[in-house]
């Protein structure tokens, strides 16, 4: 695993350490046998941070886990697990872990479908949703920071290689006027020997 990955992963496990020590509910304290029993029965409801609505978060550790396996993929493989998650997405628009993944897929180091134009507007897409926990907020801001940091980097990238294409510009125009200059040279040195030669006649 090279540095780039390595980056990525310092980041993924700092987030999936504060996941494990977030606080667990205390337990309620037993009342009797009977409501135990219905209680143990009932189905469990995940809490909702929305009113009147109840939003299911993400796994957040599988999304680690994937975000860590993905950079060392074969092209192909990525780009297959690419189309698998677009469908996925297309098939139910509400899928936020389907989202989350595409967003991955496109922002961090290692990723050979590293685009952050597309990572974008899934990024901003998923900033604006209202329901998500402390544990989602912080992957959304290390891939925001990853888009980031790619596009930083592109820019940088561009203008190095305008400076590079410039200074060939500069270059090649030298060496036109030094190959103009000794031309010159050349043929004033062709007649000052013709002229010599005239003389000597």
């Amino acid at each position: 695993m090279n540095h780039q990955h390595l980056y990525a992963l310092v980041f993924f496990a700092f987030l999936l350490s504060a996941c494990a020590h977030q606080k667990q509910p205390l337990p309620k304290p037993a009342t009797s046998t009977s409501s135990n029993v219905l209680e143990a029965s009932s189905p469990s409801v995940i809490p909702s941070t929305t009113s009147g609505t109840q939003q299911k978060s993400i796994p957040i550790v599988t999304l680690l886990e994937f975000a860590s396996d993905f950079p060392e993929s074969s092209q192909d493989s990525q780009r297959k697990e690419l189309a698998q998650t677009l469908q996925k997405i297309s098939d139910t628009p509400d899928n936020l872990y389907q989202k989350f993944k595409a967003a991955t897929i496109y922002s961090i180091p290692g990723s050979r479908l590293r685009d952050t134009g597309k990572a974008q507007p899934l990024l901003d897409e998923l900033s604006r949703i209202k329901h998500l926990n402390k544990a989602e907020y912080g992957l959304l801001a290390i891939l925001r920071e990853h888009a980031s940091e790619t596009t930083r980097l592109n820019q940088l990238i561009r203008e190095e290689q305008k400076r590079a294409e410039e200074n060939q510009q500069k270059a090649t125009n030298l060496q036109r006027k030094l190959d103009e200059l000794k031309q010159i040279e050349r043929s004033m040195m062709q007649k000052s020997l013709k002229d010599s030669n005239r003389s000597n006649k």
